[in-house]
């Protein structure tokens, strides 16, 4: 099988399966299947340098829209204050989405510059992030001197801790969201702890973390061409069975302390950030290696 068919097969195995965790979310929001749904928005965030992603971000985008004008993105926000980005991150979304209208923001907005959402005790990079999402949504919320911290360097000494699980990974995806957004800030730009992550996830053949981290290594840190090809050849040899997901994380891995995960989307997110790779990283093992064989 040629790459350009097994990225084919990927995403219309994503599509299927994004299209059944919404109906599940729309039947019956809650906070698991907002974190559920959000693992997946965050890397359709990144997907715009990506060809043919509009068939997965559609659906996500459209029921976005639908949830902004019910209400549900709000509400969202005084469940869990760790919600808050997900609901900006979602309503971003929604103005792709088929039936928004900026008065549909007229309610998060004024949350928003009210201080009632998006503030407190929520990280820094969280509420930088929230804060990014929200002004595209024209909404005004400004943290002041709270979002000028050394982001890079917070995140880079990560890398001294001794072990990982997946708010580690939120924190990367979060990072590269918001130098998506804001291209120019050197400061929120790690220069070690991606490709940490990276180096780590190859070693231990994590397979669910690894094409996410290939990815977001790729086009928003740095990924030297030894630690490319490891990771080319790693993903290969590991590609998922035909309209399978690739597994969720194994072990310790998948909890925190500080965020809720469940393991269907984070196969969802992993195996969309393959398709991902597979457009992108897969033209850099090709130009190191000639060819490109799978399958």
């Amino acid at each position: 099988m040629h790459s350009t068919d097994l990225v084919t097969e990927l995403f219309a195995t994503c599509e299927a399966e994004t299209q059944r965790l919404l109906a599940n979310f729309e039947a019956a929001p809650s906070c698991s299947g907002l974190f559920d749904v959000g693992a997946v928005a965050e890397i359709l965030a990144l997907g715009d340098v990506v060809p043919g992603v509009e068939q997965i971000r559609k659906p996500v985008c459209d029921a976005a829209a639908r949830w902004l004008n019910q209400g549900i993105l709000e509400d969202l926000c005084f469940w869990r204050v760790e919600l808050s980005y997900y609901a900006a991150l979602l309503a971003c979304l929604a103005q792709r989405g088929e039936s928004y209208s900026p008065d549909d923001m007229t309610v998060m907005k004024r949350l928003s510059e009210g201080r009632l959402i998006g503030r407190s005790e929520m990280p820094v990079l969280t509420q930088r992030l929230s804060a990014a999402y929200r002004s595209r949504c024209g909404s005004n919320a400004d943290f002041g001197d709270l979002g000028q911290r050394d982001l890079a360097r917070m995140i880079d000494k990560r890398a001294l801790r001794g072990r990982s699980d997946e708010y580690d990974l939120l924190v990367v995806i979060m990072c590269a969201q918001l130098l998506h957004l804001e291209p120019h800030s050197l400061h929120t730009r790690p220069s070690l702890y991606p490709q940490t992550m990276l180096i780590q996830a190859i070693r231990s053949a994590n397979v669910n973390w690894l094409p996410v981290l290939a990815f977001v290594c790729d086009h928003w840190f740095s990924l030297e061409n030894g630690l490319r090809d490891a990771a080319a050849e790693c993903i290969l040899q590991n590609l998922p069975a035909a309209g399978e997901l690739l597994p969720a994380p194994r072990g310790a891995v998948i909890d925190s302390e500080y965020i809720g995960r469940a393991a269907r989307g984070l196969r969802i997110r992993s195996t969309i950030a393959l398709a991902f790779s597979l457009c992108t990283l897969g033209d850099s093992y090709a130009k190191h290696h000639a060819v490109l064989a799978i399958g």
